[in-house]
């Protein structure tokens, strides 16, 4: 093994984080847990809450119930001891009162509907760079030795498929299913929506979005790819259909540059953005979903998909 030489001409490596800014993003969560403001938005935000309301009025606003989420979320609590926090807040941030368990359950659970199916528009000039990968969650906390040992029946996962900013890191578009639903099948919609509320310039995913139909639908939408081949891609058949022109191109590319080149020209390295973005959303909240119910499970993501993207 060769060593490096003391004094060597090799160039060191910059460091581009702005560490001040990052520490200040991490002293930000405790702006979710205690929001010191409450008491001042408290009658403003319910006067927003119940403007035309049909039935009974909203008695706590969505910063509370927002305040109390992230709580749950975070700390991985059940819906009474979330109730006890709010109980604490009574007295600490000199508010009118805190919610039931049952009425934070159904609060929580109606606003993590609207946010799995609202998305923002991008608001920065810039094109976007969107990852996409997947992973799984798993739907309870059980070992595998109580698996083993009285031969439950498996209750699988949730599969999470998030689409991540390649420059600031925030979720764009995200989808929770079942895992009998494959990863791709969920490219061509989440595709749709990404365009629907972003100016989309490029796509990037690992090995298993290089399909013949992807690189088609990236075409159709004048998308550039960041899709990594596989080793053994060919150049295909003698008669290749219109859909197989988009990805064979890529492959032609991709056998005379080299995968370093490639690489470096396609900006592949930028997936290492949608990877950290489940990191982040397993370091926060956890591996687990704690609801029982794919609608409420779908609730549960589209809550702490929104505080992940808080905490950035």
């Amino acid at each position: 093994m060769r060593r490096r030489r003391k004094g060597s001409d090799r160039p060191k490596k910059e460091n581009k984080r702005d560490w001040k800014a990052y520490d200040q993003r991490q002293v930000r969560r405790a702006e979710f847990l205690l929001p010191l403001t409450l008491a001042r938005q408290w009658q403003s935000g319910l006067n927003i809450l119940n403007l035309d309301k049909i039935g009974h009025p909203y008695e706590y606003p969505e910063v509370l119930l927002e305040a109390l989420g992230f709580w749950k979320c975070f700390c991985k609590m059940d819906y009474r001891t979330t109730q006890g926090i709010g109980m604490q807040m009574v007295v600490l941030l000199n508010i009118p009162a805190s919610p039931h368990s049952s009425t934070i359950c159904r609060r929580l659970r109606k606003m993590g509907r609207e946010l799995y199916m609202k998305r923002d528009k991008t608001t920065r000039g810039k094109d976007v760079y969107g990852i996409f990968d997947g992973s799984g969650i798993k739907v309870c906390n059980r070992g595998e030795w109580m698996h083993y040992k009285h031969k439950g029946k498996r209750k699988g996962f949730v599969r999470l498929v998030l689409v991540t900013d390649a420059k600031t890191g925030k979720v764009l578009e995200f989808s929770a299913t079942t895992e009998k639903v494959g990863e791709r099948r969920k490219f061509k919609p989440l595709l749709k929506r990404l365009c629907k509320n972003n100016d989309v310039k490029r796509v990037g995913g690992d090995g298993l979005y290089d399909t013949n139909k992807v690189f088609d639908e990236l075409k159709k939408r004048k998308i550039r790819p960041s899709i990594k081949i596989r080793k053994n891609a060919d150049d295909g058949p003698p008669n290749q259909t219109p859909e197989m022109q988009a990805r064979l191109t890529e492959v032609k590319k991709f056998q005379k540059w080299g995968y370093k080149k490639w690489a470096k020209k396609r900006r592949y390295g930028d997936r290492w953005r949608g990877e950290g973005s489940f990191s982040r959303y397993k370091g926060y909240f956890g591996e687990y979903a704690y609801s029982k119910g794919m609608s409420h499970i779908k609730a549960e993501v589209g809550l702490k998909i929104y505080f992940l993207n808080q905490l950035l």
